[in-house]
């Protein structure tokens, strides 16, 4: 078009507010040929699984591009060109180094600090996380400096592991060497804060009014989206209408975990908009996550699965028993069979969120093509509690930076903290060091 549209990239209407996906018919974008791309952005995410995995049916045997995806990874065949495998990884800090048992402990807080976690009663001292380091820098050019998320409440205070505080189990995202970043477990309050605008959006009494009458927030906008429907070429009516379907699904999914809550249950009890099934919860959390990214709400999300050391029981699979219980398994052939399935579910969820990367549009690629990603755990072997050779996926193209579609082996002990300063790096952040790290990790 040749005069682009004056307006926000928000939809407003009745004190109600939602952001919007790029598109070129949208003001301050540009076009190149018959393609209108969207600027090259680099997004980071972080999705962490606790209590390891297990190693001989996760690492694959062969080398380079066109190995064979081992049982608990192949889940992800429709996606194998988008990631790489990587082994050798380790997190030497989140061995004991002298301060004996609380490998859990220490494997969530390690796993984007690189530094060792203090063991003392009361008291907390860490570092600042690969991803906050990204907000710090990054954080001004979008309404939300990152996303910190969860699917398991954590306290912060307390000792959760063999004397260490519960923050370090229960967080992988910190501000300082004393501050966790404050993780969002609630799908509805998490829906709030990304579409209804920030803070500057849908004001207090209009949210208490569209809530009690249980109406969608599209419900109030609905005017404004059919002025700028109007006004849109063709190709961005159709994203426009595919994603307000996405984000009114998104709200459907919600209500309909809240309405399995009995309603005697009092409202300050009732968790958010949390779904009983916890594949149902990974799912919505993963696709607010993906909304936000396109929306350009932030540009670094991070995911704790669960927190590490978690016993949850994965009744849906038929396994009763503790997740963390089972990773102790003592060479047990019926309980090795049963972690290897739940690290197999973990692997489901990740494929699903990979579906939703390689299929949103933005600008003419995929979002995948301007992802750069990480799915891991900061143990390896759950029986062993081994912390070298890590179970670490790397995802995206990261806006051309990363080639994906490999299996790529490290040498023994290369720090993890490498792969960490590489994708720093690769969105313009420069740090010159992060725990142990040596150097920017290479062949990625």
């Amino acid at each position: 078009m040749s005069n682009p549209l004056s307006r926000r990239h928000l939809l407003r209407g009745m004190g109600a507010c939602v952001a919007l996906p790029w598109m070129a018919s949208l003001p301050g974008m540009r076009s190149i040929g018959r393609s209108p791309l969207a600027p090259k952005r680099s997004h980071l995410v972080y999705f962490y699984v606790p209590n390891g995995v297990h190693m001989q049916d996760w690492t694959p045997q062969a080398e380079g591009k066109g190995f064979e995806l081992p049982w608990i990874l192949k889940p992800l065949a429709p996606y194998q060109k988008h990631f790489s495998v990587l082994t050798g990884l380790t997190q030497d800090k989140a061995r004991a180094n002298g301060d004996g048992p609380g490998d859990h402990a220490r494997a969530a807080a390690v796993f984007l600090t690189g530094m060792q976690p203090l063991k003392t009663d009361g008291q907390i001292r860490l570092g600042p996380s690969a991803d906050q380091l990204a907000a710090e820098a990054m954080g001004a050019q979008t309404p939300f400096p990152s996303l910190v998320l969860g699917c398991e409440k954590g306290g912060n205070s307390g000792q959760c592991d063999s004397g260490y505080s519960c923050a370090y189990s229960s967080n992988i995202s910190w501000q300082n060497e004393t501050t966790p970043a404050l993780k969002e477990v609630r799908p509805r309050l998490l829906f709030e804060r990304l579409f209804r605008g920030g803070a500057s959006g849908e004001d207090s009494k209009a949210r208490a009014e569209r809530l009690a009458r249980q109406r969608s927030i599209l419900g109030y906008v609905a005017d404004d989206a059919k002025r700028l429907n109007r006004d849109l070429a063709e190709d961005d009516r159709i994203k426009l209408g595919e994603y307000l379907s996405g984000v009114r699904e998104l709200e459907r999914r919600i209500e309909h975990a809240e309405s399995e809550i009995v309603s005697q249950v009092p409202e300050s009890a009732r968790p958010g908009g949390i779904p009983r099934d916890y594949g149902a919860y990974l799912r919505l959390m993963s696709d607010m996550i993906v909304l936000a990214l396109r929306t350009d709400r932030t540009r670094v999300a991070s995911f704790l699965m669960a927190n590490e050391g978690s016993n949850r029981s994965y009744r849906m699979l038929d396994i009763r028993d503790g997740h963390h219980e089972l990773s102790h398994h003592k060479n047990d052939p019926e309980k090795i069979d049963q972690i290897r399935k739940i690290n197999r579910f973990h692997v489901e969820q990740l494929a699903y969120f990979l579906s939703q990367l390689v299929e949103a549009k933005d600008g003419g690629r995929t979002l995948i093509d301007n992802v750069q990603m990480v799915y891991g755990s900061g143990i390896s072997d759950g029986n062993r509690h081994n912390h070298d050779d890590l179970p670490v996926l790397l995802i995206g193209k990261g806006a051309g930076k990363l080639k994906p579609g490999r299996h790529i082996r490290y040498a023994k002990n290369t720090p993890l903290n490498n792969l960490h300063l590489r994708l720093l790096d690769n969105m313009g952040v420069h740090a010159d060091k992060l725990g142990d790290s040596t150097g920017l990790l290479g062949k990625i």
